[in-house]
Parts: C-alpha cells; structure tokens; sequence
C-alpha cells in the first residue's frame, strides 16, 4: 500500500462520518461501524506494509553490492592482483556500508513521515468531531483508545 492509499484511507474515514446519521437532542453520531472498522484495519495493515517495501529496497541493494564485490574480486583474482584485490574489497564494503546506511536512513525517515502525516490528518479529524460535537452541544469527551 502507498501513502496515497493511505490518504485514501483517511479520505474514507471522513467520507463515513460525514454519511453518519445525528441522533437528535443528543449531540451523538451513528456511523456505519463495520466500514469505520474495516478502514482501520486497512489502516493498520498499510503502515507494516510500507516498512516491508522499504526493507525489500535495502536487502535488493545489499544483494546487487555483494554481486559487484563478487565480480570485481574474481577479475582481480584472476589477473593475480592480490593487493588490489584487498584495497578493491575495502573500498567495496566501505562505500557498501555507507549506502546501506543511507538506504536505512531514507527509508526510516519515509516512514517517519508516512507515520507522522497519519498522525496529523488523525488529529485534525479528532479534532474535527470533537467541535462538531461542541458546536451540538454534546459531550466533547472522545475516549482515546
């Protein structure tokens, strides 16, 4: 899932409160709660699946480093240039580090963001229900769960 599914997700949630049905005199909402469900649920399963992509991206670089280490150690095996080849392999696990560490760093700060922009558009719709509810007259106690 992306995080413009994501974004499709948060779009359904204010979507299923919006066609909620007020209960009169009571400041109350009825929602459809299977679909309120269901959406978080697809909530909680986009968020997982973005983290798996992004280390799928890192093992896939790893693999294709370790295969070009591999090449670059036979060919110099194979012209007898054992100094390069120690030199060579330094070089290749250092600048392998450094871009699995960058790789790392970019996909955790992806998901920062993906978990951050979630939190966000959370809290604007909490927010969101909570004046709605005011503006009624309603208790503006949400349990928080």
């Amino acid at each position: 899932m992306t995080a413009i599914e994501l974004d499709d997700l948060i779009d359904e949630v204010e979507d299923a409160l919006a066609e909620g049905r007020r209960v009169p005199f009571s400041g109350r909402l009825l929602v459809d709660e299977e679909r309120i469900l269901d959406i978080i649920d697809r909530m909680r399963v986009a968020i997982p699946e973005e983290q798996k992509r992004a280390r799928r991206i890192i093992q896939e670089q790893e693999r294709l480093i370790a295969e070009a280490q591999a090449r670059v150690q036979q060919v110099l095996s194979e012209r007898g240039l054992l100094e390069a080849i120690d030199t060579e392999r330094t070089r290749l696990l250092q600048q392998a580090e450094h871009e699995a560490i960058q790789v790392r760093a970019g996909a955790d700060e992806y998901a920062r963001q993906v978990l951050e922009e979630l939190d966000e558009r959370l809290m604007k719709l909490v927010t969101s229900v909570r004046n709605g509810l005011s503006a009624l007259g309603g208790d503006t106690h949400v349990p928080r769960h």
